[in-house]
């Protein structure tokens, strides 16, 4: 800009200026001024010395950004025109074709070093602006745990740039030695004796040798084994997308965390001891809490209706309309069954013909692939898909988010395509229509806490909310992360089978929040959620940081008080 500037001064005084002899062009009139002492002729000697020195710098700049963290400003652009579409963040980025992975003689699963990650992981590494929208919206790290989105990138990003020398001159190496043996006709065992391989001794043609630091650094491990990035960084993830969300140049840090999970849980088995029993639970029961799949009907016991229950192979009648997915959670799990219960009641008053699988169900495998276990989680997914199809299913609905997401946006890369709704999205619809009408009012206030797997991954954002504007006496209150910027539960990325041993954790801050509004209900419209700020809404009452009458409830229970007579009263064990 100075060389710029002295430029243009030059040239308003050598009458060269392009816009004239114009005084509104005030920059360059004010420097010209110092350069009147200097002759016509010398202001044309300036200015061309300054146009040479203004080109090499520009031309300087242009090397130098290839080498420091200003390479995104050529990066940028192409990394947002391939972004993920649609925006929402659905499924995974990839889906490995495990089977073939696993036939072969050393399968690897996942990444387990820099160089395994594909081209576009390389060029998110090389994108980051470093600004920390990442960070700042992250759950782990604003609860202290030791996870920066913006740091994780950053670190592979290093690792990556200081490992591609050795990477490079070891490539170029095996590509001469095989020319070389092209060439000569030498066998390969006598051409490993006698090659001797001339390589410079530094710079980007260096080979790394025994104890090189980045070429042997692992890429998962502690700081005591040199690791790049820590396991209690790669584990305090909870797949809740507000990185994602949140970049300016569209980086997808939870498809690299989920891949090097993978090689974590299925090359080198190693992850938090507690997730093992829930993978083991998947694999002998199909459900993460372990219960016999005798127990998946249970929750329709005492219903004033009989739920339709498939037998295995049954194909779904014409007059049903649609396939109620359960779901591990609200079939299994004691608060979530009350949501099940209340929406099929819900769908009962509606007239909306349903009819649920059974013990025919089994967990969607969203647990294990967000933990990283990618076989166990496409085991699940074809068995399931198995059955849907043979059941000829059209239209499913799902209270769970991540079964939503599982079955809406990871099953057709399986082979599995049907049209998925959540249960807010049909509950909407039928209100919409007056099949569901609310007329008893219920005097609370309500604050709504968006599930990430519904919001941020799926962009449902707004049914909850109409359904919840639609019942009379209904003050409903945002928190001030809500929407896109909404703050995890903390359940995510199977973290709701692992101990949060580090920093505060992420339900209680989650509720924290709720609790400066002083809300009568803190609703949501998922079984994790539910469980996991009602654990946190519990430790309060009990420290005595929350009124004994607060709830947290489904956006369905709330819709169905409004239909119930008499209204339930706040606080007690309703629908």
């Amino acid at each position: 800009m100075v060389t710029l500037l002295i430029l243009r001064g030059a040239q308003f005084n050598a009458g060269t200026h392009p816009q004239g002899d114009t005084r509104w062009a005030f920059a360059s009139y004010l420097v010209s001024r110092p350069l009147d002492a200097f002759s016509t002729e010398t202001n044309e000697h300036i200015e061309t010395v300054f146009l040479l020195l203004n080109i090499a710098i520009i031309m300087g700049f242009l090397v130098l950004v290839a080498y420091s963290k200003h390479l995104h400003i050529f990066l940028a652009p192409i990394n947002v025109i391939l972004k993920r579409e649609p925006k929402a963040l659905g499924p995974l980025g990839t889906t490995p074709d495990i089977e073939s992975l696993m036939e072969a003689d050393e399968p690897i699963v996942g990444v387990g070093k820099v160089e395994d990650f594909s081209w576009k992981a390389m060029l998110d590494f090389s994108t980051c602006t470093e600004c920390g929208r990442c960070q700042s919206q992250c759950p782990a790290w604003n609860t202290g745990k030791p996870l920066s989105p913006k740091l994780l990138i950053m670190d592979l990003r290093d690792h990556l740039f200081a490992k591609a020398p050795y990477l490079l001159a070891a490539k170029g190496a095996a590509d001469g030695e095989e020319a070389s043996k092209a060439v000569t006709g030498v066998s390969e065992d006598a051409s490993s004796k006698h090659a001797v391989h001339h390589v410079p001794e530094s710079g980007f043609g260096r080979v790394p040798e025994p104890g090189q630091p980045q070429a042997d650094r692992p890429l998962v491990g502690t700081e005591a084994e040199g690791g790049v990035i820590d396991p209690d960084v790669l584990w305090s993830c909870t797949n809740c997308g507000a990185c994602v969300e949140q970049c300016p140049v569209d980086i997808e840090h939870v498809d690299h965390i989920v891949d090097m999970r993978r090689y974590q849980v299925m090359i080198e088995s190693a992850f938090p001891s507690e997730a093992g029993v829930m993978l083991r639970n998947l694999e002998n029961n199909g459900n993460p809490w372990g219960v016999s799949p005798r127990a998946r009907t249970e929750w329709t016991e005492g219903l004033p209706f009989e739920v339709r229950v498939l037998d295995e192979g049954e194909t779904i009648p014409d007059d049903v309309e649609y396939l109620y997915w359960v779901g591990c959670a609200g079939a299994i799990e004691d608060r979530a069954k009350k949501v099940s219960r209340t929406f099929a009641e819900l769908l009962h008053t509606a007239g909306v013909s349903f009819a649920i699988l059974g013990s025919g169900e089994t967990c969607t495998g969203d647990p294990a692939r967000r933990l990283g276990n990618e076989y166990l989680f496409q085991e699940l997914a074809k068995a399931n898909i198995e059955v849907l199809n043979a059941a000829a299913t059209k239209k499913i609905v799902a209270t769970c988010p991540h079964c939503f997401n599982s079955l809406a946006n990871e099953y057709p890369a399986l082979g599995g395509a049907y049209e998925v709704i959540h249960h807010t999205q049909l509950l909407g619809r039928l209100v919409d229509e007056g099949r569901l009408v609310p007329v008893q009012p219920v005097d609370s206030s309500v604050t709504y806490h968006d599930p990430c797997f519904l919001g941020r991954h799926n962009e449902v954002y707004t049914p909850p909310r109409e359904i919840l504007g639609s019942i009379p006496g209904v003050r409903s209150q945002e928190m001030h992360r809500c929407k896109e910027r909404g703050f995890c539960c903390g359940a995510g990325g199977a973290r709701m089978w692992m101990e949060e041993k580090i920093g505060k954790r992420v339900n209680v801050e989650r509720v924290d929040e709720a609790l400066a509004l002083d809300p009568d209900i803190v609703s949501t419209a998922c079984p994790f959620c539910i469980v996991m700020l009602t654990d946190a809404v519990t430790e309060k009452k009990q420290s005595g940081g929350a009124k004994e009458g607060i709830e947290v409830l489904d956006v369905s229970q709330l819709l169905a008080r409004s239909l119930a007579t008499p209204v339930v009263p706040v606080g007690t064990d309703g629908p």
